[in-house]
């Protein structure tokens, strides 16, 4: 018979069965163990080279037991009446710690036989290891330079007190087959340098069985290599396995890693560094106005202003639809990550170029030929929050798409796998709203968060042209309808470079474009619903900004902002850098620009011109710049659990 492989612990037995018909069972040879059999219901030990009459009862069930730590064997013969040996049956018995050991409970440290190393509990004080997606570029993970971490984590093969298994035995790690590409397992190889034995490896297939381990024990680092998403929930699971070489585990220790979530940052918290494109004279729609006042504005407020070339950006200012920087964070560290976008134009190369790096990570997430709303100005994240007795302490991310029911051939959404990748991060959970009626169809556009004093700790901004129209009124009642708005200013239209100067009497005076803008306004109350529930807002939590909105295009039926869009700007801590709406001026203040300042009191709010730069261009201040935020320090993702989320 093939022999056995059974493992327990001192004294304790293992059963195994050696059922034969005839003829006699002779315990040939045993070390370190005791061999027992039923009789009278009884187990009865079997002396050394004393036979025992087959048939055996319960169809030949026998035991083994061993007798101290370590290895031991017995093996048995089946004899013939002629005392011929007919078959044999050698059975190994172990009594070793086979133990896998992590960071369990989530201090940073390896500890022995941490509780809950096979569990993945959500919560403060729970037991789950985590494992960072190395994404980053460090010069050396294993011996990271000063001021860098490595996002190489932990495990710890401990010695089995043996210095060698015996031949046909070995020690081996495991993972399902469906994720052991997702992951590698390294160890270090005797020149220093790190060789991948589990799961992905450079240009091979992954493995899912390691080679043999030394029983002496061994230490090991472990990386992630993708994120949480449709077809994986983030959980990895390794196997320690005893066993005969080939064969199912005599015995087994068993750990669950669960990869880092991709987080993204609120306007609430503080500002570390700006970036925005150099557009040079030479260029249509040329910035150096809007970098005037951008530059002067991060200067005064002490915030890092990074200027990206025009070599760099390649005419492509649209540094916000390109990326967002967010962070991932284990019990060692955080990492800032940069999400890059699929839409791959002028700025593509920047974030892989100029960002990634030691100790910044980068990926992208694709699949599918990607439209408008798959850039990342429609890609914003609400302060945290808590609605209806749950709170999600890291806010929750928002994302534009078609009407609800609207299946259109024409109809636009975010891709599936950007959706997809956004859901599955779990700390975050979705909101999806309605911005398909605009042509670039960002959320950017629409709605913005400031930090406030209320309860809340923020307010929501919506655009709303029935504000505008509010203001418009107002200042026709009190006899300024002569007044221009948009004064020495010039459009495109149709090719042509055109005025766009008009009175506050004569816009009122226009019914088709007042038609147009109560469509939008439904558009937006749309919106407000979906927000105040899945935010738990009140009216008093949500500010309406005036901003109006072109007649739908003939063409594909969409609009963008008539005059620059003040939602649509850039939050630093307590300042607002809004675009400069040019609206109609009455004693030297610009209206517009006051009932924004009047809706928003506490916060210091300066205006920027973006007209030619880049609201004639179909975006706004928001639009053409980008921030790296400090991540949350207050709260760790794993201490709360999730909508959606499970305990393992």
């Amino acid at each position: 018979m093939d022999p056995i492989l059974l493992y327990s612990g001192v004294g304790q037995k293992s059963r195994f069965y050696f059922n034969k018909t005839n003829g006699t069972i002779m315990l040939a040879e045993q070390s370190n163990v005791d061999v027992f059999f039923v009789q009278n219901d009884q187990w009865t030990p079997l002396a050394l080279n004393t036979p025992i009459q087959t048939p055996l009862p319960y169809e030949g069930m026998m035991s083994i037991a061993g007798k101290s730590n370590g290895l031991g064997h017995a093996i048995l013969h089946h004899v013939f009446p002629d005392g011929s040996i007919t078959d044999e049956l050698r059975i190994d018995m172990a009594n070793i710690p086979v133990v896998l050991d992590i960071d369990a409970n989530r201090d940073g440290v390896v500890g022995q036989l941490e509780e809950g190393k096979r569990n993945w509990v959500w919560g403060k004080g729970q037991p789950g290891a985590i494992v960072l997606v190395n994404n980053d570029r460090d010069i050396s993970d294993l011996s990271p330079g000063p001021n860098e971490h490595s996002e190489l984590a932990p495990l710890i093969v401990r010695p089995t007190g043996l210095e060698r298994l015996p031949e046909g035995i070995e020690l081996v790690l495991y993972t399902p087959p469906e994720t052991a590409h997702r992951f590698a397992v390294f160890r270090k190889k005797a020149n220093g340098s790190l060789e991948s034995f589990l799961g992905r490896r450079p240009n091979q297939e992954p493995l899912s069985q390691s080679a043999p381990l030394d029983p002496r024990g061994e230490h090991l680092l472990i990386e992630a290599y993708d994120f949480p998403g449709p077809f994986f929930d983030g959980l990895i699971t390794l196997e320690l396995h005893l066993r005969r070489t080939g064969g199912i585990p005599a015995a087994m220790d068993t750990v669950v890693f669960r990869v880092a979530p991709w987080i993204m940052t609120p306007n609430t918290l503080t500002v570390e560094q700006v970036f925005t494109c150099v557009i040079p004279s030479t260029e249509e729609g040329e910035n150096s106005k809007f970098l005037e006042g951008l530059t002067s504005a991060c200067s005064s407020l002490g915030v890092p202003l990074r200027l990206i070339p025009f070599v760099e950006n390649k005419g492509d200012r649209w540094i916000q639809d390109e990326i967002e920087i967010g962070y991932c964070e284990s019990p060692t560290h955080s990492l800032p990550v940069v999400f890059d976008s699929p839409r791959d134009r002028g700025l593509d190369d920047f974030p892989e170029k100029r960002l990634f790096g030691p100790d910044f990570g980068h990926f992208q997430v694709g699949g599918s030929t990607p439209n408008s709303l798959d850039s990342f100005g429609n890609l914003e994240v609400s302060p945290p929050v808590t609605v209806k007795g749950r709170h999600y302490p890291f806010g929750r991310i928002i994302f534009g798409g078609r009407a609800y029911g609207d299946y259109e051939e024409g109809s636009r959404q975010m891709m599936p796998h950007l959706r997809h990748f956004l859901h599955a991060q779990k700390v975050q959970s979705p909101i999806e709203i309605f911005t398909d009626w605009l042509s670039v169809g960002h959320v950017d556009e629409i709605i913005g968060f400031v930090p406030a004093s209320n309860d809340k700790g923020f307010k929501l901004l919506v655009a709303s042209p029935m504000r505008a129209k509010a203001v418009l009124d107002r200042l026709a009642q009190e006899g300024h309808g002569k007044t221009i708005m948009f004064k020495g200013l010039f459009r495109s239209q149709d090719g042509q470079r055109v005025s766009a100067e008009t009175t506050v009497h004569d816009l009122l005076s226009d019914t088709h474009f007042w038609s147009e803008n109560r469509y939008f306004q439904k558009c937006m109350d749309i919106n407000r619903r979906i927000l105040r529930e899945n935010l738990d807002l009140t009216d008093v939590d949500v500010i309406e900004i005036p901003v109006l909105f072109h007649p739908r295009s003939s063409i594909d039926k969409r609009t963008a902002a008539f005059f620059p869009d003040m939602v649509n700007h850039l939050v630093i801590n307590n300042t607002s850098l809004v675009p400069k709406p040019y609206g109609p001026v009455i004693n030297g203040e610009d209206e517009f620009e006051r009932a924004f300042r009047n809706a928003l009191p506490e916060r210091d709010v300066r205006f920027i011109d973006d007209w030619y730069s880049y609201h004639e261009m179909l975006g706004e201040v928001h639009c053409g710049t980008n921030v790296r935020r400090k991540p949350f320090t207050h709260i760790k993702w794993w201490e709360l659990i999730p909508e959606g989320g499970y305990n393992l």
